[in-house]
């Protein structure tokens, strides 16, 4: 992957040890950090978002899995939404699946009795529904678009290489 795309994941192996990336990372947090980004850290687990003041609801956070292989550290990146915008966007679009089921089931119902058949009506409001849900979330991709950027290059400092790049070189797909 050699584009920012929205949520992309990527994955390659280091030779510094999981310490030394998680060490490198809070050093650049609090000596290379113009955008003020803020960092989170469970185990070899790392999170970094932008501040509080800066944020808005489509502002993506980074999070990094580190895993200590053979002498080398995995590491997977993942630059997406908050885990609330994913769980709100779920709960819309099944919200809208579940009432084209509705709709049509009550539609075939209302068929087969010889019924007015005003259920079909809840199947393309469903639809509509679920096409402005899509129409929403690439606003927000495009909103989020520079963020992204700002927590890729961060990270590409803290460790010194670009990481997109070495991915993409070692290729674990």
């Amino acid at each position: 992957m050699t584009k920012l795309e929205f949520r992309p994941r990527y994955k390659f192996k280091s030779p510094l040890s999981t310490v030394d990336i998680t060490t490198r990372v809070e050093k650049s947090i609090d000596t290379d950090n113009p955008e003020n980004l803020l960092l989170k850290k469970v185990h070899d687990h790392l999170v970094l978002e932008l501040p509080p003041e800066s944020r808005h609801y489509w502002s993506p956070h980074m999070d990094v899995n580190l895993e200590e292989e053979g002498g080398e550290t995995m590491v997977r990146c993942m630059i997406g939404p908050a885990p609330t915008v994913w769980t709100m966007f779920m709960f819309f679009y099944g919200f809208f699946g579940f009432a084209s089921f509705v709709g049509l089931t009550l539609g075939m119902s209302q068929w087969t009795l010889n019924k007015e058949m005003w259920g079909f009506w809840i199947l393309p409001a469903a639809l509509v529904g679920m096409t402005v849900m899509y129409f929403i979330s690439y606003e927000g991709k495009k909103l989020a678009r520079d963020e992204m950027r700002t927590l890729k290059q961060f990270f590409d400092r803290a460790l010194g290489c670009d990481c997109f790049q070495l991915a993409v070189q070692q290729d674990f797909d």
